[in-house]
């Protein structure tokens, strides 16, 4: 009986432990992932162009929607495009593109 309850604690105390180390490097990897996004690494914002600002600052600015996929743009993107006077704003290259061939 004493065996048992010794047993029962230490797998008990294993449990908490390694409970503990994987929520540790849960936290690591989604703090990095975070900061990661937030410093506008590349490889999270595929469909921005290399050259276009942090997306700190393309986040600013009024929102319009896009016509192709209806995803909210900044209208600092650089993905819009005027079409008989009347300004549209894209998430990417194609969307511009296939809004281009249905409008025109």
């Amino acid at each position: 009986m004493f065996r048992a309850l010794i047993e029962l604690l230490v797998t008990i105390l294993i449990v908490l432990v390694a409970r503990a180390v994987f929520t540790s490097v849960l936290r690591g990897i989604a703090n990095a992932s975070a900061n990661a996004f937030r410093n506008g690494n590349p490889q999270f914002n595929a469909q921005r162009p290399a050259n276009s600002p942090p997306a700190s600052t393309t986040a600013s600015g009024e929102l319009h929607k896009d016509p192709v996929c209806g995803t909210y743009v900044a209208e600092s993107t650089p993905f819009r495009q005027n079409i008989s006077g009347q300004s549209f704003y894209y998430c990417s290259n194609a969307c511009r593109e296939k809004h281009s061939l249905v409008a025109h």
